[in-house]
C-alpha cells in the first residue's frame, strides 16, 4: 500500500473512532465492549498496524447470548419474549407483535421459511401480508404459525413460555430492536467484504 492511501486509512481511521464511535458510546448508545469491537473492526478494514504507532485494540471476549433456549425439530431455539424484555420490561408482547406486524420483518421471515421449511403455506402468508396493508390489525406469533404453518417462530405457554426463535430470527429481532446491534453486523458485513469474504451482489 503506498504513502498516500496508508495516510488516508489513518485519518478515516481515526476519525471514525473519535468522532462517530466516541459520539455513540457518549450518548449511551453503544457500550464500552461494543465500542471496542467497533474499534478493532475499524482497524482492520482499514489496515492499521503498530507500525503507525497505533496498537490493535484488544477486544474482551464476547459472551455467549444467555437468552432462555428451547428445543425445536433438533433445533435450539432462542427467546423473543425475553430479549423484548429488554426493551421493555412491562410489555415484551407487545413488542413482538409491533415487530411482526412489518411488511419487512413479515418478508424476512417468508423467505426464511422458504429456504428451511417445505411445508410453508405461501398463499397463507400472502393473505396475511394482503391483510396488514390494508388494515391495522392485532397480529400474533399464534396467528402467523396457524396461517402459514411456520416453524421459525414457536410460543409456548408452560412455565418456561413465552415466543422462541431459530437463532437468525432472533437476530433479525435483535436488529430491530437495538440500532447498535445492526451497526455492529453491517460493520462486521462491510469488513467481510472489504477482504473479500462476502458478495455484495
Amino acid at each position: 500500500m503506498d504513502a498516500s492511501k496508508t495516510t488516508q486509512n489513518y485519518v478515516s481511521y481515526i476519525y471514525s473512532k473519535e468522532v462517530i464511535l466516541k459520539s455513540l458510546l457518549e450518548k449511551g448508545i453503544i457500550g464500552d465492549d461494543a465500542f471496542s469491537r467497533y474499534d478493532q473492526i475499524l482497524y482492520d478494514r482499514y489496515h492499521i498496524n503498530a507500525s503507525l504507532g497505533v496498537p490493535r485494540p484488544i477486544v474482551k471476549e464476547i459472551p455467549k447470548m444467555d437468552a432462555p433456549t428451547t428445543r425445536f425439530q433438533n433445533n435450539t431455539y432462542l427467546s423473543l419474549t425475553a430479549l423484548a424484555r429488554e426493551k421493555d420490561t412491562s410489555s415484551p408482547g407487545y413488542v413482538i407483535q409491533s415487530w411482526l406486524r412489518e411488511i419487512r420483518t413479515i418478508e424476512f421471515l417468508r423467505i426464511w421459511e422458504l429456504q428451511n421449511n417445505q411445508n410453508f403455506n405461501d398463499a397463507g402468508c400472502y393473505r396475511l401480508m394482503e391483510s396488514l396493508r390494508t388494515a391495522p390489525t392485532t397480529f400474533t406469533t399464534k396467528k402467523w404459525v396457524e396461517a402459514t404453518g411456520a416453524i421459525g417462530i414457536q410460543s409456548k405457554a408452560d412455565k418456561t413460555g413465552g415466543t422462541y426463535a431459530h437463532p437468525e430470527i432472533f437476530f433479525h429481532f435483535k436488529a430491530w430492536l437495538f440500532p447498535e446491534f445492526q451497526y455492529m453486523l453491517i460493520q462486521n458485513y462491510a469488513s467481510s467484504s472489504s477482504s473479500g469474504e462476502a458478495d455484495l451482489s
